[in-house]
């Protein structure tokens, strides 16, 4: 693919079924709405404290299914289609669940130690939607596919390294000022997951446990300051390649 070009993959099987899954709930949910129950769905299969402690357990399952907003139904259909269904391809079913699997379940499980850790209102607040999980697969696609241009609000177009750092830093701001505190900072604690789910497959792969990351990322600190006291004396002399990458 040339950059620039816009390509649309195949729907992949796996997102085909989240998809189908996603709208429909939604659907459903908005009958219920009209008959006066919607608010109740959202209460029961989206995550809370509060539904934890009532013994929802299967809400850690049903969260990223379930959603409110139209719109942020098809955004998050359309991310999981352009952007999970090509790593689906490149990865393979297995890896690429795994990877969903991580980055939910950190996302999950991060919203309910914040919503521990903060007051009895927040207990009651529901997280729901693909966001998070979305959010990591753009984290993967700007490693992977670094140099492609994509389309930031369907205008500006942009490297695809940058427009994953522009909404990390969007995440951040939400975190930092917004009313969304909890759920801006689980889907920071997503992106966060997946990266080290990748570095961690990379350094596997070359036969190194997860403990040489740091080890690994201190001695390409100190190799970039000695690069930049070297003497070059040939023009087309090419510096060290990086470390392979499991995703590369």
């Amino acid at each position: 693919m040339q950059q620039g070009q816009m390509y649309v993959p195949p729907l992949s099987k796996i997102n085909k079924i989240i998809i189908i899954t996603y709208v429909g709930a939604f659907i459903f949910k908005t009958l219920l709405t009209m008959m006066g129950a919607g608010a109740s769905f959202i209460d029961i299969f989206g995550l809370s404290v509060t539904g934890l402690k009532s013994g929802y357990i299967f809400q850690l399952l049903t969260y990223p299914f379930v959603d409110t907003a139209l719109m942020g139904v098809v955004f998050n259909s359309l991310i999981l289609w352009f952007i999970g269904s090509e790593l689906e391809q490149k990865w393979g079913a297995r890896f690429y669940l795994k990877f969903l699997a991580v980055s939910t379940y950190a996302c999950g499980i991060c919203y309910i130690l914040l919503g521990l850790a903060g007051g009895q209102l927040i207990h009651f607040l529901p997280l729901f939607g693909l966001a998070g999980t979305n959010l990591a697969l753009l984290v993967a696609y700007g490693i992977i596919y670094s140099e492609r241009t994509m389309i930031f609000m369907f205008i500006f177009p942009m490297k695809a390294k940058y427009f994953c750092l522009i909404l990390g830093a969007i995440e951040m701001f939400m975190a930092l000022t917004a009313s969304a505190f909890n759920s801006a900072w689980a889907h920071l604690i997503s992106m966060a997951s997946g990266y080290l789910f990748l570095k961690y497959h990379s350094m596997r792969a070359k036969g190194l446990g997860f403990g040489q990351i740091i080890k690994n990322h201190k001695d390409h600190q100190a190799k970039q300051k000695r690069s930049k006291l070297r003497i070059v004396k040939n023009e087309e002399e090419k510096p060290d390649s990086q470390d392979p990458k499991y995703w590369q």
